[in-house]
């Protein structure tokens, strides 16, 4: 991690895929998780010992910005940068590159949602805070 910046590479696989073998537009969000997952475990933060300890994360909101598509077998390069710290959320952005020649694909952002195990926000933990770089 550089700056706070963490790459997690992937393939494109057949199921990603539409009939046209173009990235279904709504598996970015499935790129977006398996890359913060990624992110935040690289951080020192296991999610299984978060829940036991009735710490969880919701995403509140997602968007993404479509600039190229990715097709079936390319292998993708995601960015992942925590954007903001609040009083219980935490902002992220990603950047999704095409790894052969760095060509932008897609933009996104998600808002999580610090919640307790009955779906309420709660405060960020401050070993959260202390794990997370900005």
């Amino acid at each position: 991690m550089i700056g706070g910046e963490f790459c997690f590479k992937t393939r494109v696989y057949y199921q990603d895929t539409d009939c046209e073998g173009v990235v279904y537009y709504a598996n970015y969000l499935t790129y977006f998780e398996r890359a913060r997952m990624e992110y935040l475990e690289h951080s020192g933060l296991d999610l299984l010992e978060l829940k036991g300890k009735g710490i969880l994360f919701a995403v509140a909101k997602a968007e993404i910005s479509y600039k190229f598509p990715a097709r079936l077998g390319d292998i993708l390069d995601i960015y992942t940068k925590v954007e903001k710290v609040g009083a219980s959320k935490i902002v992220f952005s990603y950047e999704v590159r095409r790894d052969k020649d760095n060509k932008l694909l897609a933009l996104g952002s998600t808002v999580l949602v610090c919640i307790s195990e009955d779906f309420r926000p709660i405060p960020l933990p401050e070993f959260v805070r202390e794990k997370i770089v900005i």
